[in-house]
């Protein structure tokens, strides 16, 4: 049987595999303006912007071989009413060397950054500030495997200084915590993640994927009790990803049904779409019309909730802090 990680790995690897930049139809835009809180950049330009040195190979080959650079992703935005969202820092080819990222949200103000870093270097809360005040970031992104006792270090208490420091500047933290064969490692990591929400009142919090949830047809897909109690923090947002989707569709999972789950557990104002472009294989303009599509019991203001008015708030309406102490 395939296991959690490996079922990740592949997805991922998938992904890569499949990469096809485009754009939507224009004769399907949307009604209303969208927010995207969850593509991915890369480019072309080793020299300038090398790749991490452990990539694979093959996997080398085929980001050079179809970047997804700004114009690209500008252009998918254009054709399906995006007003804009948010670049995030794309770890499997540039891990937290963020210089791509910046430079281009520098260039382009409708992309929004949410770096990555490693939440237990003991340099990362000063980075944090520094990247607030040079480039505005919005967010940071804490992602990994959990340990060997299914511990995720940026959840442990080596990581703390850094949420102090992101809560302090403003930004939004975002977690992926990753599937893995310790079926225990993600209902502990929504524990603790409740745990944190209390103890950073002040800061927003937004869990990738939901917290890939099991891909299954049950009364709560897949959900653990421990993913349902986050239902009861309010600072605790919860992305509704393409790469989510795909996972779900695996699993026999309808978009619809789930997604009427989710937002009647954790309410659509604490949903936001991202369309994983970049990443997941496909044309931009099929992703919105897929999520559209498994919206259509929403109400209007749901709708408009999930797919704009929440990234915008989370993410664009609410100006970072640029200055701050290191603690």
């Amino acid at each position: 049987m395939t296991s959690r990680r490996s079922f990740l790995q592949s997805s991922i690897a998938l992904t890569m595999a499949g990469l096809l930049p485009g754009t939507a139809r224009a004769d399907t835009r949307p009604p209303f303006r969208i927010f995207d809180s969850h593509p991915h950049l890369h480019s072309g330009d080793l020299a300038r912007y090398p790749y991490r040195i452990d990539i694979e190979p093959d996997r080398r080959e085929r980001a050079m071989a179809r970047p997804v650079t700004p114009d690209v992703l500008l252009a998918g935005w254009d054709a399906a009413n995006v007003e804009m969202g948010c670049g995030v820092q794309f770890n499997a080819l540039y891990s937290t060397d963020n210089r791509y990222l910046l430079d281009m949200s520098e260039a382009h103000p409708r992309i929004l950054p949410v770096v990555i870093l490693w939440p237990t270097d003991p340099a990362t809360p000063a980075a944090l500030q520094s990247m607030s005040r040079a480039y505005r970031i919005r967010g940071v992104r804490f992602s990994g495997l959990p340990d060997a006792d299914g511990n995720f270090s940026f959840l442990g208490d080596d990581a703390l200084r850094s949420w102090a420091m992101a809560e302090e500047l403003g930004l939004v933290v975002v977690l992926m915590p990753m599937m893995s064969d310790n079926p225990r490692a993600l209902p502990a990591a929504m524990r603790r993640i409740g745990e944190l929400a209390v103890r950073f009142p002040r800061l927003s919090i937004v869990l990738d994927h939901f917290g890939f949830p099991v891909a299954e047809r049950t009364a709560t897909f897949g959900f653990s009790p421990d993913h349902l109690a986050l239902a009861d923090h309010r600072n605790v947002h919860h992305k509704y990803s393409t790469f989510l989707l795909e996972v779900l569709r695996r699993g026999g999972v309808p978009d619809k049904d789930f997604l009427n789950f989710a937002v009647a557990t954790y309410g659509a104002d604490r949903v936001v779409w991202g369309s994983d472009f970049g990443n997941t294989p496909g044309d931009f303009g099929a992703f919105v019309r897929r999520a559209l599509d498994s919206a259509e019991d929403l109400s209007q203001a749901q709708k408009q909730a999930i797919f704009y008015e929440n990234g915008m708030n989370l993410f664009a309406r609410r100006a970072p802090v640029v200055a701050g102490r290191c603690s």
